[in-house]
């Protein structure tokens, strides 16, 4: 039953602005939680229809360290008993908004969806004036992802005739699950991705108002591999940078700061470029990137790099 309402969790809302969000829906022998973009559910052995408070059932199962007993009490709370341990979870009667799975089923090698979502999800977005940048977007065979400052596109290989934005929190999720879908349902606003033992996540999909990837990612570059002193040397001289993050690259050297007698650096073989990033932006790039051009000659000085079945580039901070 914990596996059951553990499989739920990440789909009750978090805010009381729809309190039902707040409350698993059991019936019918399943557990269904929703808030209001994403839902999962899994069956559950409890054969008694209620709703109760999500987080503190989930929190009360996990507590039972013996055979759980579940009923109702005559006020309508759903009582767990376990040994000398026992708790009532407050239920709501109303209806709820709790949503099932709908549309065409559609192919999609769920073993490749998770490996390209586990290598975009570091670059999704958080920005409330681009909410198109703010899931992954899969389109033909690729997956695609940015920050506005890095962009990288990720091949996935497998036929998949449709264009849709899924959410950062359901790629959270789907992490978060760590097991490969075996089917996959689309509708116009939805999809829902199937798991083994009858479980399921469904998420609402964001617009698909992505700008033309192309003018990024097919620029011409001359790569060279990356080093991987690069990496080192950020976690040398992050405690010294400014409240921005801001990195220079000048005459082989990392810098926290512009001037000579200000802040740290460290020199790195290679780096015989005049430049300025984000720190957080440059170690996103570790373990990922292999061979990268740092001459900046894309487009609007975006300096491309490649991966794993991955392409990118990066754009860096404005010099004042």
């Amino acid at each position: 039953m914990l596996a059951a309402l553990k499989f739920c969790q990440g789909s009750v809302a978090k805010k009381d602005f729809v309190p039902e969000l707040k409350h698993f829906s059991i019936n019918h022998g399943r557990v269904r939680g929703f808030n209001g973009i994403l839902a999962l559910s899994s069956p559950i052995p409890f054969d008694i229809d209620c709703k109760p408070k999500a987080e503190p059932l989930a929190k009360a199962i996990a507590n039972c360290t013996e055979t759980v007993q579940l009923s109702m009490t005559p006020a309508g709370r759903l009582s767990v008993k376990s040994g000398n341990f026992k708790v009532n979870i407050d239920c709501i009667q109303e209806d709820t908004a709790h949503v099932d799975p709908e549309g065409a089923f559609v192919d999609i090698n769920g073993a490749e969806l998770l490996k390209g979502l586990k290598a975009c999800a570091p670059f999704i977005g958080n920005d409330a004036y681009r909410p198109w940048c703010n899931g992954v977007l899969i389109k033909d065979q690729s997956m695609f992802a940015t920050n506005n400052a890095v962009i990288v596109e990720y091949w996935h290989g497998s036929a998949f005739n449709h264009v849709v934005n899924l959410p950062r929190d359901a790629v959270r999720e789907m992490l978060r699950i760590g097991e490969a879908p075996i089917q996959t349902q689309l509708s116009e606003t939805s999809i829902t991705f199937h798991y083994s033992n009858d479980r399921w996540l469904r998420t609402q999909l964001y617009i698909n108002d992505w700008p033309d990837l192309g003018k990024v990612l097919n620029n011409q570059s001359n790569m060279t591999p990356i080093n991987p002193e690069l990496f080192v040397g950020l976690e040398v001289v992050k405690p010294f940078i400014d409240k921005l993050g801001s990195i220079f690259f000048e005459n082989g050297e990392l810098k926290t700061h512009e001037f000579e007698d200000e802040g740290a650096t460290y020199a790195v073989t290679g780096l015989d470029y005049s430049a300025k990033y984000n720190i957080a932006n440059l170690q996103l790039l570790k373990g990922t990137v292999q061979m990268i051009d740092w001459s900046g000659t894309g487009f609007k000085g975006a300096c491309m790099f490649q991966g794993e079945r991955l392409r990118g580039a990066i754009i860096g901070m404005v010099r004042t």
